[in-house]
């Protein structure tokens, strides 16, 4: 947009309060909620669409969507060089189209119904770097966003830029604090409050569960030997091959040093055993100089070895020292 429209005083306070409320938003997923109602409260529209310009800025993935067809448009990813809105964030500049199906750049979103539509779309700028796109949709022929319209969406999106960007920062930094810097698992905090999350619901609905704790054996001389870059290459790796292991009702963590833990929702003893024995078979695809690597586990399941995250964990600790003293490459449960 080049020229500027005049924008009623009222619609001017509207905008600020609706900025308050996006700003106040603690995470990503509450910022788009907040974004979603206020703009709608200030312009209708039929859909909308947060798009994310990757760091290498040839890509452009959708991060929320609002409206119709949520699972395609989220599904879609497409390059900067593609498309009306690729168009819009190369040229850094809010495009009003009137009708999608008429504009030469148009694409299709696979998987959805090609009909006519408006389209708004405004960069999201935050210190001179367009992080993403803010687009906004109406559906029909003949139902063109005015001047005044594409204005109010442009002074929205230009503070829903430094809310996105806001949130995005506190979803990382949340996402640090609770992962594992070498491995990318979470880490030995984030693995606790899970397990106290999971003890709770099982409480709730009465179900068994799990807690699995595995150990690298004979890691130490990897380091003496090889140095700590091929000990880190070794626990890199196992925590690859663990991630690519772990069911979706199984959580994995690195709980310190080289030794890894496992919440098992729903498993008695018998089955926990099961989801230790293949964790180790997948830490022992890993090798070093050609040696495949073992492990030791121990289970322990509440409510039978214990009520609360600290005893589960000490029981499985305890079964993790009798599987190490027996001969290690091998799995024992809190009550063998």
């Amino acid at each position: 947009m080049n020229e500027r429209v005049d924008v009623p005083a009222a619609t001017l306070e509207a905008l600020m309060d609706a900025a308050a409320a996006v700003l106040a938003a603690d995470s990503l997923e509450e910022t788009f909620g907040r974004m979603t109602g206020q703009l709608g409260a200030l312009v209708p529209y039929d859909d909308l669409v947060v798009y994310e310009v990757d760091p290498s800025r040839t890509t452009v993935k959708p991060v929320y969507a609002d409206g119709a067809w949520v699972e395609e448009v989220m599904a879609e990813r497409f390059s900067i060089e593609e498309g009306i809105t690729g168009r819009a964030l190369r040229e850094c500049k809010t495009t009003n189209v009137p009708r999608t199906d008429l504009d030469p750049d148009a694409s299709h979103v696979p998987g959805t119904v090609e009909e006519p539509e408006a389209l708004v779309i405004v960069p999201l700028i935050v210190e001179g770097e367009t992080i993403g796109a803010l687009n906004v949709y109406r559906t029909g022929g003949d139902v063109a966003f005015s001047a005044r319209d594409a204005e109010v969406i442009e002074r929205f999106g230009a503070m829903a830029a430094l809310a996105f960007s806001s949130a995005r920062q506190r979803e990382l930094l949340r996402t640090q604090a609770r992962t594992d810097p070498l491995t990318e698992l979470l880490n030995r905090r984030a693995y606790y409050e899970r397990l106290a999350e999971e003890l709770a619901r099982a409480k709730r609905t009465e179900t068994p569960l799990s807690v699995v704790l595995i150990d690298i054996d004979r890691f130490k001389p990897i380091n003496d030997t090889y140095g700590h870059a091929e000990g880190d290459r070794v626990l890199r790796e196992v925590g690859e091959s663990l991630r690519g292991t772990v069911r979706i009702d199984e959580t994995v963590s690195r709980f310190g040093g080289e030794e890894f833990a496992l919440i098992v929702a729903g498993a008695q003893p018998d089955q926990a055993v099961e989801a230790a024995d293949r964790a180790r078979v997948a830490i022992a695809k890993v090798t070093v100089r050609g040696n495949a690597l073992s492990a030791s586990a121990g289970v322990a399941t509440w409510p039978a070895h214990g009520s609360t995250p600290d005893e589960l964990l000490e029981a499985a600790d305890k079964a993790l020292y009798k599987a190490k003293h027996a001969g290690r490459d091998r799995t024992c449960a809190a009550d063998d």
